[in-house]
Parts: C-alpha cells; sequence; structure tokens
C-alpha cells in the first residue's frame, strides 16, 4: 500500500462495471452485483477511501465512486488496465463470477498490474470456481458435501451411489464454474433427465462441464465469513429465497442473519472449510442445505462477496468493508457478529434470461 492519508481503491463488480458490455445482460447477475457495487462504495465512502470504478453505459451511473462508461465494442480489459495505470491505484476489489475463470483472471490482472488484492487467493479462487474440486477438498477433509458427478460421464444412472435418494426427491444439473442459480436445473423425473442430457450433447460444444447432483431436500442457508490466514468468524447466517420456476432455480433474495441459530454450527463448518482451503481470507461465503435431523450439507463455497453483504451494515456495530480490510491488512478477526435481521427481496427481472441451447 502506497503511504498516503486516504486509500484508493478500484472497485470493480464484473456484470456492473462493463465485463458484460458486448452482451446480453444476465437479469439475476445484474440486479445482485449492482447492489453489491452500491453497498461495497457506500461502505468504502463511509471509511474515507476514495473510489474509482467503470459502469456499463446501460446501467446506472454509481454514486460515491468516480466511474468511467463502458460501451458495446469497448475492450473492458484495456479500459480497465488504463484505470489502473492513471490513477495511482493502492488496491483492486473485484466482486466476479467464477464462471469461465473470470474472477481468477481478474486476480491474475491485478498481480500483473503490481496491485494489492482484497480477497481471496489466486489458488482459493481455483479451488473453489470449480465445483467439483471444491467437493473433492472438501470430501478429503470429512466436511458432509453435496455429493456431484460430471453428467456426461454418467452412463447408467442407477449406478450412483444415491441413485435410490435422487429417484425419491429428485435431480440437479447446474454448471461446474456457474455462478447463483443461473443454469441450475431441477429434474424430477428421470426421462426428462436422460432426454436432456442427450439434447446437451448434441448441442453444447463443452457439455462435460455440467454437473448432475441429487436434490437434498431442507433449508437452504447461507453464511458471510470473514478470515485471516489464521482465524475465521462467520459474522451473519442467512435464510435464503430459493424456489424452482418452470425447472430453473431462481433466487429471489434472503433474510439476512435469519439463519443466526446457527451461528455455531456453521462456525465449525466454516473453520473446517477454511482449513481446507487456507487462501480464503478476507470476505467469503458458502451455501449449505440444513436438513430435516439438523445437519448443515455444503452446497458451494464463493471466494467474494455474496449478496447478503448488502444488509450487513445495517446489522454490524461496525463497517462490514473496515472488517475486511482489516482482516487481510491487518491480520484483524472482527470481534462482532451481526445483529437482528433484514430481509433482502430482488426486484423481478427485468431483462431476458439466458438459457442453455436445448
Amino acid at each position: 500500500m502506497h503511504n498516503k492519508s486516504r486509500l484508493k481503491i478500484w472497485v470493480c463488480e464484473y456484470v456492473s462495471a462493463g465485463g458484460l458490455a458486448s452482451h446480453v445482460l444476465p437479469a439475476s447477475l445484474l440486479q445482485e452485483g449492482l447492489l453489491m457495487r452500491d453497498a461495497l462504495l457506500a461502505d468504502l465512502s463511509a471509511l474515507g477511501v476514495d473510489c474509482i470504478t467503470s459502469h456499463d453505459s446501460r446501467v446506472a451511473v454509481p454514486v460515491n465512486a468516480q466511474s468511467l462508461p463502458v460501451h458495446a465494442g469497448d475492450d473492458v480489459y484495456a479500459v480497465w488496465h488504463n484505470q489502473l495505470s492513471a490513477h495511482d491505484i493502492d488496491a483492486c476489489w473485484v466482486i466476479a463470477p467464477e464462471t469461465g475463470g473470470i474472477l481468477f483472471e481478474m486476480h491474475e490482472m491485478a498481480q500483473r498490474d503490481g496491485l494489492s488484492w482484497i480477497g481471496c487467493s489466486a489458488e482459493a479462487i481455483r479451488d473453489t470456481s470449480a465445483k467439483s474440486r471444491m467437493t473433492d477438498l472438501c470430501e478429503q477433509a470429512g466436511i458432509p458435501v453435496l455429493p456431484s458427478v460430471f453428467l456426461e460421464q454418467v452412463n447408467a444412472f442407477q449406478d450412483l451411489a444415491w441413485y435410490d435418494h435422487a429417484l425419491t426427491y429428485g435431480w440437479v444439473v447446474k454448471p461446474d464454474d456457474g455462478a447463483g442459480c443461473e443454469f441450475t436445473y431441477y429434474f424430477k423425473n428421470i426421462k426428462e433427465l436422460s432426454e436432456f442430457k442427450v439434447k446437451i450433447n448434441k448441442n453444447l460444444s463443452n457439455p462435460e462441464r455440467l454437473l448432475l447432483q441429487p436434490y437434498l431436500p431442507g433449508r437452504a442457508l447461507s453464511m458471510s465469513v470473514i478470515s485471516t490466514s489464521n482465524e475465521v468468524k462467520v459474522v451473519a447466517g442467512h435464510q435464503q429465497s430459493v424456489h424452482i420456476q418452470e425447472g430453473a432455480f431462481v433466487f429471489n433474495g434472503a433474510g439476512v442473519n435469519e439463519a443466526a441459530d446457527y451461528l455455531p454450527a456453521m462456525q465449525q463448518m466454516a473453520e473446517r472449510v477454511h482449513h481446507a482451503i487456507p487462501g480464503l481470507v478476507g470476505y467469503w461465503g458458502a451455501d449449505m442445505i440444513l436438513t430435516a435431523d439438523g445437519q448443515l450439507t455444503l452446497v458451494e463455497v464463493n471466494p467474494r462477496l455474496t449478496t447478503p453483504y448488502i444488509g450487513l451494515s445495517k446489522l454490524c456495530a461496525e463497517n462490514p468493508a473496515q472488517m475486511i480490510l482489516d482482516a487481510i491488512l491487518k491480520q484483524k478477526i472482527p470481534a462482532v457478529q451481526a445483529q437482528s435481521s433484514f430481509t433482502l427481496t430482488l426486484p423481478s427481472p427485468t431483462l431476458e434470461k439466458e438459457t442453455l441451447p436445448v
């Protein structure tokens, strides 16, 4: 970090910052991205941090930051590189989907420009961006985690160890490196699942990236975690609002800290995950299912800010951005947890949702 009276941080929420300026904007990811962007910028501004960012010319210009518009046809990485070179930036704080290695690539860009990274290590990003690798690491550490197999590699569904369970409760298909509920599908009928498998093999250039999992009934929970290299603190536990509409999973929001009763169990799981994937530093999140017998089963780990961050400043006695900066820059674990709760309801999507070409 430079020796200046005020920090200058380049904040990039990939979807709203122009990463998809030449593409259709995925409605759900854009909504969540804009809310996270604005919450983080507000928290950093309250700390007296100077923020530099960019914005897709189709979305609202951010407040609390100096922002540059990105238009269709622009080389967005060149735009970002110029921003990093021209503004005497101290550090990069990036919120980006894991899909296609985007978050990992953004980390590499910051490293090439010699800038500090506010977030998880490159290794942790790699280990959690691929759900199959995350599952393997956590299984090896003895952590209860939702099993998965690459759909293309399944020759006979009845050979799967969890076939009987899935036959009763259903099947889930999702990308190995997806973000949120994008391209995540539910199949109750094995005939429809088999037909889907045939279609994707014909129509997708890379069908091996799709995972098959058993559907696990229970409450969809998540946690917000802040870690140093050696310590872990779950600062809030959330109830997720996830529904199945026309065979697809849809995320409608969260009860931020409405799952606070399960913080002790979440803390134990977070410590075990952190031990299995030690590069998880700063803020990270994890999704899990609370089953009928009161057990937590890990679903995925997100090595970045997650949507419930939006409500943390309302619930924490300390600025959540300050807690994250302290964890990374000072190796100081937060002393507080969220108090009370906050219902976050995402607005209905107004943009066309992309679908797999099947």
